[in-house]
């Protein structure tokens, strides 16, 4: 008898972490959904992807429901975002498990006037900065404005 409880214990357990894992999904892609952030956006819509250099970014849900970011249209460069919330000066940021590079980064995302979006930081866990205030690190350089292409 003990050991029939345990097996339905257990399957409750696993039924419900299905669930919520399924419901934190859902409402990550909500959440970009709802902020506009689905789709391909770029630069300039109309120029090829560059393998590796960023030049087109996709925010697409998963069959599964999960919120995935792509790069380039390459099918090799796609990582899950695992969190998603919008901050009261309405900056989206999202948490993205970047799996080939073995961590995960912060992005802020920013809407501009024309409807086009800018990030506004990326950080590591580490606290390390690519981007900070709208600007690269590296050459202080403003980031790029990217427009919605589809």
């Amino acid at each position: 008898m003990t050991l029939h409880l345990s097996r339905l214990l257990q399957i409750t357990v696993l039924t419900t972490c299905a669930f919520t894992s399924a419901a934190l999904a859902d409402g990550v892609a909500d959440t970009a959904r709802d902020w506009g952030l689905i789709g391909t956006w770029a630069v300039d819509c109309s120029a090829p992807p560059v393998k590796g250099r960023g030049t087109i970014i996709s925010y697409e849900i998963a069959s599964d429901g999960s919120l995935i970011y792509r790069r380039d249209h390459d099918a090799s460069d796609l990582n899950e975002i695992a969190d998603a919330r919008v901050d009261p000066d309405q900056t989206l940021v999202l948490s993205i498990v970047l799996s080939k590079a073995r961590q995960t980064r912060e992005n802020g995302i920013a809407k501009t006037a024309d409807g086009s979006i800018r990030s506004v930081f990326n950080r590591g866990e580490d606290g390390s900065y690519t981007i900070r205030d709208g600007r690269f690190v590296a050459n202080g350089k403003l980031t790029p404005a990217l427009r919605k292409c589809d």
